[in-house]
């Protein structure tokens, strides 16, 4: 009897706790739905709208303008971007390869309902910026221009459309315009200048007046290494060197030049083709002309050029003041020897007899 009694409790227990699992793990897939649901409508939430996927290298021409400031327009002429105003000025493809695949690919926060929405507070009747594109794919040319609009609070966003499509409004990051924080001066190629450090540097020429100094030593390595430190090349007046820029610059003599005379580091291959390869130093010279000082913005500036480039550039008046005082630099007085001791000795006696 207490034996049957001991079974039934073990069969109870064991129903028990097989009910506690099964409900264990309904309320687990329950969470486990739940969690999926959650997880679904946060991709949903979280998922890029596209407000255009195109190729960026079918792009063949791009206007943007941001309110108050002059437009950029570019185009590509055989196989380069140009400035449609001035396509002469040289222009850093990379840049302008970043602004067509900003265009290209453009994703969105959301799209705005515009049932009921306040069209004014878009801001599209004055947009703060206006990008215009042309797609060429093989012969269908496609044109696009955007306008983004005012910024709103609650959605976190700009507005955004195309122009000619009313019936989609997104909210867009301010990322896009990132891309296009450029006027078309400040993305101009103008070159790279060489990067000396003291085991690099040797000497430094300095020619003024057809007279021509060497200055060398610890001392000027240290001081013309922080001076040219200060050279920027993306600091230009004319991008084009003719003899009527030069003359307006008092460049045209050539007469006040500094030539800083350093090693290069070069990696040359095997002439068979292996795939070894060998240093070599290779002796260098970055030649500065200097013009006449002019004024920009209450501020005096020295123009110059270098030789290789195809900018006329300028820096501060105190660098290339500070560059020419090595000129000027006097000589220490030699030691006076004992014979001349002995001469100005005589001479004083002499005198004071």
């Amino acid at each position: 009897m207490k034996q049957n009694k001991r079974m039934l409790t073990m069969v109870l227990m064991l129903c028990a706790l097989v009910a506690v699992f099964v409900v264990y793990k309904m309320a687990d897939s329950m969470n486990d739905a739940r969690a999926r649901r959650e997880a679904e409508e946060q991709a949903k939430k979280d998922a890029v709208v596209m407000i255009a996927e195109y190729n960026y290298k079918d792009t063949v021409a791009m206007r943007y303008r941001k309110r108050g400031e002059e437009e950029v327009a570019l185009e590509v002429r055989s196989g380069r971007w140009v400035s449609v105003d001035e396509p002469l000025l040289p222009l850093d493809q990379s840049i302008v390869a970043t602004m067509a695949n900003a265009l290209a690919k453009m994703g969105a926060l959301s799209v705005v309902e515009l049932d009921g929405a306040d069209v004014d507070a878009f801001g599209f009747d004055d947009p703060e910026w206006t990008f215009s594109v042309t797609y060429d794919n093989d012969g269908a040319v496609s044109e696009h221009t955007y306008v983004r609009g005012n910024y709103n609070e609650f959605g976190g966003g700009y507005y955004f459309k195309e122009v000619g499509v009313d019936d989609k409004v997104y909210l867009i990051v301010e990322t896009l315009t990132d891309y296009f924080a450029y006027d078309l001066y400040t993305m101009a190629d103008t070159g790279t200048f060489p990067v000396l450090s003291a085991d690099k540097l040797t000497s430094v020429d300095i020619t003024v007046d057809g007279q021509t100094r060497n200055v060398s030593g610890e001392t000027v390595t240290e001081a013309f290494i922080t001076l040219t430190d200060l050279l920027k090349p993306t600091s230009f007046v004319e991008y084009q060197i003719t003899d009527e820029i030069l003359a307006e610059y008092a460049l045209d003599t050539m007469d006040t030049r500094v030539s800083v005379n350093y090693t290069e580091t070069l990696t040359v291959t095997d002439t068979a083709g292996a795939s070894s390869s060998t240093k070599v130093e290779q002796a260098n010279t970055f030649v500065i002309v200097l013009g006449e000082s002019f004024e920009r913005d209450g501020e005096q500036y020295t123009p110059y050029v270098v030789d290789g480039y195809s900018f006329v550039y300028y820096m501060p008046v105190s660098v290339s003041e500070s560059m020419l005082t090595y000129f000027a630099w006097e000589e220490p007085a030699d030691t006076v020897s004992p014979d001349t001791e002995a001469v100005s000795d005589a001479d004083t006696a002499d005198t004071e007899g």
